[in-house]
């Protein structure tokens, strides 16, 4: 929203909320000028006209009330209205950005393949980047669509029981040289024997969302920390780094759609708002839990996945 809407939009309120005011003080002030002729009126009507004059006047005094306290709720929508339209405008600016920059890579690897002197070394590594880029642009196009999915709530997902060793031995193995490929080292941590009702699909996307997120932010050198574990009857786990970090006061609106960290990412490749949104909503669907945290003492950011884990019976019920 834009500082000369924001000023309209206040002076708006103001204005109306002035008049509501002043409309109030002269329905008081008509009320205790005319109370005794409302006396008299309900006197020969053949009523008690004691109570009936404050009655009136107390009537009028919640309808102004009332007056006020839905302009006051209009102004909170309307200012919501102006950020959500504010968040959408910026996602549609970021996702293009994040579109083209593939785009114009695969068409420049292209251009290079199309030289017939090109060295069959060259020419893979062309190839591979087209691959790269291609990846990532699908990535994209899965966000959106799981995106729309979360919020329409529609396609639930068809769980089944998931070991949670097996699955991170593999995923962690398969993750890592897309980590050490940004410069920075990732230390795992697998000391699990939980399953839980989830799907291959939804954990890897998870996952996926979480580190992305952690190399986004993370400076070359640093360092990307997944730790899994069992507590009581819950799996933890715990992607962390030595990133910029997120300020406190946006710990709890890491989650929300189009939301982006604003400090410090001037330099950094800002995604599309989407990763964390997309992770709360499928640990949501797990019947799990997510937090943010800013670890005490040090720079950088800590997300907290816990998702329940299933008991024997559950494990024979769901597989049956």
């Amino acid at each position: 929203m834009t500082p000369k809407r924001s000023k309209q939009i206040i002076a708006s309120y103001v204005l109306s909320l002035l008049i509501s005011i002043a409309l109030l003080v002269v329905w008081v002030v008509y009320s205790v000028q005319s109370g005794m002729r409302t006396r008299e009126l309900t006197a020969r009507l053949g009523l008690a006209g004691e109570g009936v004059h404050w009655v009136v006047l107390t009537v009028g005094c919640v309808l102004f009330a009332l007056l006020m306290v839905g302009i006051t709720y209009q102004l909170a929508q309307s200012f919501a209205e102006r950020r959500y339209s504010q968040k959408r405008e910026e996602f549609v600016s970021n996702m293009t950005h994040e579109m083209k920059s593939p785009v114009a890579a695969i068409k420049l690897h292209a251009q290079t393949l199309q030289q017939e002197d090109l060295e069959l070394e060259e020419r893979q590594r062309s190839v591979g980047f087209i691959l790269q880029q291609a990846d990532r642009m699908g990535k994209l196009v899965d966000d959106v669509l799981e995106s729309s999915r979360l919020l329409e709530r529609k396609h639930r997902l068809e769980m089944s029981p998931v070991p949670l060793a097996p699955f991170f031995a593999e995923y962690l193995e398969e993750v890592r040289p897309r980590v050490e490929s940004a410069g920075l080292q990732l230390t795992a941590t697998v000391e699990t024997d939980a399953v839980v009702l989830a799907t291959m699909d939804a954990l890897r996307r998870v996952m996926d969302n979480l580190l992305d997120n952690a190399v986004r932010f993370s400076s070359r050198g640093g360092e990307v920390r997944c730790r899994v574990t069992d507590v009581v009857q819950r799996a933890r786990i715990v992607v962390e780094d030595d990133g910029i970090g997120i300020p406190k006061n946006e710990l709890t609106k890491v989650f929300d759609r189009f939301y982006q960290i604003g400090r410090e990412i001037q330099d950094r490749r800002r995604g599309t708002g989407l990763g964390l949104s997309i992770v709360a909503g499928l640990v949501g669907e797990m019947r799990g839990t997510v937090r943010a945290q800013s670890p005490e003492g040090r720079p950088g950011a800590r997300f907290v996945v816990e998702l329940p884990r299933l008991l024997r019976a559950e494990k024979v019920g769901a597989t049956a």
